[in-house]
């Protein structure tokens, strides 16, 4: 049955490329999740984990090898074309390099139009207007617009790449690390834009980020993938207080500490992912983990709710929340 009720949902959602070698990368392994109106899911995971993949997959620029996305209760799979065209109307991306995504030779008043020509989107004068409108609100001035990205900074390049976003009034925009390429003192202004912008707009926002530390402000859920799977998920602050997953742990002891010389409870995260082409067994993350168990090595763990709207792929999860509840 479609859920009408949430503006986007994926269902166990694969997707493997071949290499040139005939090898197969697990890009992203049985994955569901949900973004209900106006609400704002993180992804978080160190960079190669799938994310991106995955918000492609979401965007119906990258079509999964098994699974389903669902859009405003549509499946993408089975639009044509001329269906997919339509659909990309109510759902924009904001993507990581503001310098490699804008076009060099457009202007900004030009790059933030460009949507609107392509759906036909109001009278050349109502596109102006509406242009004009969405650089002031982006925190661009009158006078930028004849700029071109080289001549504004990559603050300013961003802030052109949320407006061009916006420009068809999506209700769903995903931003893949929109703020990684961006200067320490710029990152808390963008992601201020974006929460203002998404609480006016009402808009859907999926957050991709490999910093677990920069979601905190500005979703209302959070999803943690390591190795293509979703390995916890909650409500944010549940998450990030009490996480029930040892990856997300590592993630969150990963976070640089505003005074180097406090204690960490428990270690960050040691050594590198294991290649995608070839996963360990069982569960992908006991190469790394410091609570591996047999089991760990023989059975995959599936994401399981573990109650109070959590989930955990984790084995040893119900003992993490008695350790928890004890402050160990």
């Amino acid at each position: 049955m479609t859920d009408h009720s949430q503006i986007m949902v994926a269902e166990n959602l694969v997707r493997h490329f071949q290499t040139g070698k005939g090898q197969t990368v697990h890009a992203v392994n049985d994955v569901s999740l949900s973004i209900a109106p106006g609400e704002t899911l993180a992804l978080v995971g160190e960079s190669g984990c799938g994310k991106s993949t995955l918000g492609r997959m979401i965007m119906g620029l990258d079509r999964p090898s098994k699974g389903s996305v669902r859009l405003l209760g549509q499946d993408l799979a089975r639009m044509g074309q001329r269906e997919l065209h339509a659909a990309r109307r109510s759902v924009q991306m904001i993507f990581q390099d503001p310098s490699a995504s804008l076009d060099p030779r457009w202007t900004a008043e030009a790059i933030v139009r460009e949507p609107l020509d392509n759906f036909r989107i109001g009278t050349p004068a109502e596109r102006r207007e509406h242009v004009l409108q969405l650089l002031a609100k982006v925190g661009l001035r009158p006078d930028q617009a004849k700029r071109y990205p080289h001549e504004l900074s990559g603050g300013q390049r961003q802030r052109l790449g949320i407006g061009r976003a916006l420009a068809t009034r999506p209700r769903l925009v995903v931003a893949d690390e929109p703020v990684s390429a961006l200067d320490v003192s710029i990152r808390a202004q963008v992601i201020n834009l974006l929460c203002d912008l998404r609480d006016e707009m009402k808009l859907s926002l999926l957050f991709i980020s490999h910093d677990i530390g920069v979601v905190s402000h500005i979703s209302n859920r959070i999803a943690v993938m390591y190795l293509g799977r979703i390995v916890e998920a909650g409500e944010t602050a549940a998450v990030l207080n009490a996480p029930q997953h040892p990856y997300t742990v590592g993630l969150l002891e990963s976070v640089p500490r505003p005074r180097p010389s406090e204690r960490r409870q428990r270690a960050p995260l040691e050594g590198d992912p294991p290649s995608p082409i070839h996963l360990p067994s069982g569960c992908a993350f006991r190469t790394r983990c410091p609570m591996a168990v047999d089991v760990c090595a023989t059975t995959v763990p599936h994401l399981r709710a573990t109650g109070q709207g959590r989930f955990s792929a984790c084995h040893r999860a119900d003992e993490m929340k008695v350790q928890e509840a004890l402050h160990v």
